[in-house]
């Protein structure tokens, strides 16, 4: 028989015991379980639009505080803008679901892009990370067709200036890099040099043109002044102009300098009658009146032999010098090319210039935005990026200087830190090629001087492609620019003829002339442009 009395103690002790160990459990926090992921049947299934958009989704949590932020791009591009709300919670709240908007960009790429989203419990250990995905921007081929039946102007050609001052030639190898048509050369093939005003200079330019001359070039004689004596101010310097009566002696100075030279095994092609007669400045120079270049040009022109002559190298390629010239029979016998500068303005068609059978020169230019003569700019820390945008303006001016039937365009010095070869200054190395040098390469190396430039037709003009054509002996050669920030995909270059061949050349910011061999598929190549890029195709007949 059981002890009642021992039993209900030991019911008592188990109960006093019970409440002791809730009263101690009470005394801690009590713990609950934290959760937080994407709620997967509301992601996008599909890749999202290739225009920009906002779509929303849902992320499932429960006690803990977070925050969802867009991460890297594992394909293309970045194209997540903003999320809202990017953070959000509780670690209070029990099992909750919190919608978030989600906002992107379009995509004008022709690659998918694939970026992380990520979402992080900012009081606990726990995350969950997704892919989301872009379509890319449909590739729509674009077929470039050429008429080598309908024709425009002959190229003469494309070059750069020898150091005007100073007895600093281009070297040997300096002129192999710069008129060179090897692989590695730029293939320019007009120099511009300068007609001294004192006859004790001319003498150490001879082996600079005869390195030219042997190199395949034109050479173009400009003069900055008269000699001091036959000007106004008596100097060659701060303006003043040519004395009308010592017009004949300026021409036969000109024959002088070209003779001098031809004595000496240096042809000179073409003289200018002045450089920038429009302009009023410190150093060498000397003015003119539209009617006092008219009158020099009809009356005094005509005397120069050995050479072609150029006028007016107007600092803006003023027509209004050389309008008066060529509405003059006699004048416009005596003027074979017109040539002018690109400073502020000029860069137009000229009619009255074809009408009369004259070529059309761009015969100097420094383009620089960012101002390449201050010392604080273009360093050794000047970057690329910088570098290559300015470049692409003065790839655009050429361009548009062609499409304009301009024969030939001259860039001002060859050899400068901002030019086409580095001259030791501004981190560059003296003989390297620059940026601005593989640029027009692009140009002078693949257009040689006769090739004449035909009509191309684009199916698609909103691609911002800029797009010439030039027909040589046994091949035709596209110079495509992309000024955009967007690559051109699927671009077809019809061919002429079957069984043609074909090779790309391409210089961007990240690329000096690279050279890529094309496939033909049926009679057409097909390339990509790359994004602020300039591209020659040279198809072979």
């Amino acid at each position: 028989m059981i002890d009642s009395q021992k039993y209900l103690k030991w019911i008592t002790l188990g109960i006093v015991l019970f409440l002791a160990a809730c009263s101690k459990d009470s005394d801690e926090p009590l713990v609950l379980p934290a959760s937080l992921s994407f709620v997967e049947n509301t992601l996008p299934t599909d890749e999202l639009s290739v225009d920009e958009g906002t779509v929303t989704f849902d992320v499932e949590w429960a006690h803990t505080k977070w925050t969802v932020k867009a991460g890297e791009a594992v394909a293309g591009q970045k194209f997540i803008t903003k999320l809202s709300p990017a953070l959000a919670g509780s670690t209070e709240e029990a099992k909750t679901r919190t919608t978030v908007s989600l906002t992107y960009w379009s995509n004008t790429t022709h690659t998918v892009n694939r970026q992380k989203l990520i979402l992080s419990s900012t009081t606990e250990n726990i995350s969950d990370t997704i892919i989301i995905s872009q379509a890319a921007k449909p590739v729509q081929p674009i077929n470039v067709t050429f008429d080598p039946n309908t024709t425009y102007q002959t190229i003469s050609g494309f070059g750069g200036a020898n150091m005007i001052w100073g007895t600093d030639y281009l070297t040997e190898t300096e002129l192999d890099l710069a008129f060179g048509t090897g692989d590695t050369d730029m293939g320019l093939s007009i120099y511009r040099v300068r007609l001294s005003s004192s006859k004790n200079d001319w003498e150490g330019l001879v082996n600079s043109i005869k390195g030219a001359n042997q190199r395949g070039a034109t050479v173009l004689a400009s003069p900055w002044s008269p000699p001091a004596a036959w000007k106004s101010n008596n100097s060659t310097s701060g303006g003043g102009y040519l004395l009308p009566e010592h017009y004949a002696d300026f021409a036969n100075y000109i024959n002088e300098f070209i003779q001098f030279m031809a004595d000496r095994g240096a042809t000179v092609d073409v003289v200018s009658i002045q450089n920038e007669p429009d302009w009023q400045v410190t150093y060498e120079g000397c003015e003119y009146t539209f009617t006092e270049m008219f009158n020099f040009v009809k009356n005094h022109a005509g005397t120069i032999q050995g050479a072609k002559v150029l006028a007016a190298e107007s600092l803006n390629s003023n027509h209004a010098y050389t309008d008066l010239i060529m509405n003059d029979a006699l004048a416009n016998e005596n003027l074979d090319i017109v040539g002018g500068h690109l400073y502020g303005s000029g860069l137009a068609t000229y009619p009255l210039a074809e009408q009369k059978g004259k070529e059309i020169w761009m015969t100097e230019h420094l383009l620089n935005l960012n101002s390449g003569n201050n010392p604080a700019n273009w360093t050794e820390n000047t970057d690329v990026t910088t570098i290559w945008n300015e470049t692409m303006e003065m790839v655009k001016e050429i361009q548009t200087c062609m499409s304009y039937n301009w024969n030939a365009y001259i860039w001002w010095y060859i050899r400068r830190y901002y030019s086409f070869l580095g001259d030791g200054e501004r981190g560059t190395n003296r003989g390297q090629i620059l940026k601005r040098g593989y640029a027009m390469s692009q140009f002078s190396k693949f257009i040689r001087p006769g090739y004449v430039r035909i009509k191309t037709q684009i199916e698609n003009t909103t691609t911002g492609l800029m797009i010439t054509a030039y027909q040589g002996e046994n091949e035709l050669v596209a110079v495509i620019v992309n000024p955009t920030s967007s690559e051109v995909a699927a671009v077809n270059l019809v061919a002429a003829s079957a069984g043609a061949s074909a090779v790309a050349y391409t210089t961007s910011e990240f690329e000096n002339r690279k050279m890529t061999s094309l496939t033909a598929e049926d009679d057409r190549f097909l390339l990509n442009i790359p994004a602020n890029s300039v591209t020659t195709v040279v198809i072979s007949n």
